[in-house]
C-alpha cells in the first residue's frame, strides 16, 4: 500500500478516473460549496470561516500538494506544514511548491494512524481526500484539536460514503438508469478494456485487496467529527451520482465535444435534482468546526 501511493504514475492515472476531472462536474461543486461555479471550495471557505490574517495552517494527507500550494498563493495565509505518510508524494509536492516559488510551505513525512501531529499550535488545519483512509479516527481527531490553538478551525472536504462503496441496490438501480443513457463510446471501460452494460456494485475485498485503508470507516468521518468539533457549518458536495457513475469512464468524455458535455450538465442537474429531492445522499461534505473540549476524567471511587 506504501508502494501504491508512492508511485507517481499511478497516482496520475487515479486522479485522471475520478468524476472531478471534469471541468463541467468541478464547476457544478464549486456552485454547490460557494453559490458560484467559478469559486473553488478552498477559496469559500478561506473567505467566509477565517481571518483576515492566518498564521499556521496545516494541511493533513497533502498527497501532490495542490490544496496546500492553493492555499499559499491566498491573501493573509503565513506558514504551512503539509504532510503525508507517502515519502515519495511529500518529495514530489515540495519540489512543485519550490518550483512555484512558494517557499512558505514546508513539508513533513507523517501516518495520521499513528504519528504525531508537527509541533506547534496552528489556526486552522485543512484535509482534502484522506481521512475515509484513516481507521483510528478517533486518535486522528484528538491530535487535531490539541494541534489547534484558541479559535482554530478543522476544515475538511471528504467522502463520507458507505463503507468500501457497498451502496444499496437502489443506489445502484439509479446508477445504473442514467448510465443506459450513454452511447457504448462513453461506457467503455479503459481498464477492463469492454463496454460496459451496467455499474457492478465493488467487491468489498477486492478493494480491500487493492488498497486496506480504501473508505475503510468513510461513514463514520462525519459523525465521529461532531464529537470532536462543535459544526460551524457543513456543505453538501455531491457525489451520490456521479462520482460512482463517472468512475474510470470519465476519460471518455470530450468536453469540446457539444453532446459530451450536454451528458456531464444532465447528470450534474440530475444529482442536484435528486438530492434536492431527498432521493438522494451526497457522499461528500465540507466541514468546518471548532474544537470541542475533552470530557472531564473521571476519578474511580473505591
Amino acid at each position: 500500500m506504501q508502494t501504491r501511493w508512492n508511485d507517481a504514475q499511478l497516482t496520475t492515472q487515479i486522479e485522471s478516473k475520478v468524476w472531478t476531472a471534469s471541468s463541467i462536474v468541478r464547476r457544478y461543486l464549486h456552485l454547490l460549496a460557494s453559490g458560484d461555479p467559478g469559486c473553488d471550495w478552498p477559496t469559500f471557505v478561506r473567505a467566509r470561516h477565517l481571518p483576515e490574517r492566518v498564521d499556521r495552517v496545516l494541511v493533513l494527507g497533502c498527497g501532490s500538494g495542490w490544496l496546500d500550494r492553493a492555499l499559499a498563493k491566498k491573501p493573509g495565509i503565513g506558514s504551512i506544514v503539509a504532510c503525508d505518510f507517502a515519502q515519495a508524494a511529500v518529495e514530489r509536492a515540495h519540489e512543485q511548491a519550490a518550483a512555484e516559488g512558494l517557499s512558505r510551505i514546508s513539508y513533513r513525512v507523517v501516518d495520521l494512524e499513528r504519528d504525531p501531529l508537527p509541533g506547534g499550535l496552528f489556526d486552522v488545519v485543512f484535509a482534502n481526500d484522506v481521512l475515509h483512509h484513516i481507521n483510528n479516527l478517533e486518535g486522528l481527531y484528538g491530535r487535531v484539536r490539541e494541534s489547534l490553538g484558541s479559535g482554530g478551525k478543522f476544515i475538511f472536504n471528504e467522502y463520507v460514503g458507505p463503507n468500501r462503496f457497498q451502496f444499496s441496490d437502489a443506489r445502484m438501480d439509479l446508477i445504473n438508469r442514467y448510465m443506459r443513457m450513454l452511447p457504448d463510446r462513453l461506457r467503455y471501460d479503459p481498464c477492463l478494456k469492454i463496454v460496459l452494460r451496467r455499474k457492478e456494485r465493488l467487491d468489498p475485498a477486492k478493494v480491500e485487496q487493492e488498497d486496506p485503508t480504501e473508505a475503510i470507516r468513510s461513514e463514520d468521518v462525519l459523525p465521529v467529527a461532531r464529537r470532536f468539533f462543535q459544526p460551524e457549518a457543513e456543505y453538501p458536495y455531491g457525489g451520490g451520482l456521479l462520482s460512482p457513475l463517472l468512475y474510470e469512464i470519465i476519460v471518455n468524455f470530450d468536453e469540446s465535444n457539444p453532446e459530451d458535455a450536454r451528458f456531464l450538465q444532465v447528470f450534474c442537474d440530475a444529482e442536484d435534482r435528486l438530492i434536492r429531492s431527498g432521493h438522494l445522499e451526497p457522499d461528500f461534505w465540507i466541514f468546518v468546526g471548532t474544537p470541542v473540549p475533552p470530557a472531564p476524567i473521571q476519578n474511580a471511587r473505591g
